[in-house]
């Protein structure tokens, strides 16, 4: 392998390291405020029962990414066996669970949004 070949693989697989880091902030971060603004309802006698499915929503995006992180180690792996390998098939790259992991957290915000805008407080 060439040196401007490893160089360009080290600078991706350093990006993707950040992206994955930032949806883990993205996804945590929403499961916190979720909760936040559930717990400061409540005291308003609102049921929390309506974070349920944002909630859900951002594990779903936190799940995704940690098959992104697992497939990112098996590739490592495969990699390490034979240097040429090549990955083509959408399903092997990470950039693809990233993307759903980045939509989910869209979803889940949408969906809390809706269900705040759709209580009604005693």
């Amino acid at each position: 392998m060439s040196n401007a070949r490893v160089e360009q693989e080290k600078r991706s697989q350093d990006v993707a390291d950040k992206i994955r880091t930032y949806l883990t902030a993205l996804n945590t971060g929403g499961i916190a405020v979720t909760f936040g603004v559930a717990g400061s309802l409540a005291s308003n006698k609102v049921n929390p029962g309506w974070a349920v499915w944002p909630v859900a929503s951002f594990v779903m995006g936190l799940i995704i990414l940690g098959a992104s992180l697992f497939l990112a180690k098996h590739k490592a792996l495969k990699r390490r066996d034979n240097a040429d390998i090549d990955f083509t098939k959408w399903y092997w790259r990470n950039f693809t669970y990233d993307l759903l992991s980045l939509i989910a957290f869209v979803i889940a915000v949408a969906i809390g949004l809706w269900q705040l805008n759709c209580l009604q407080l005693p």
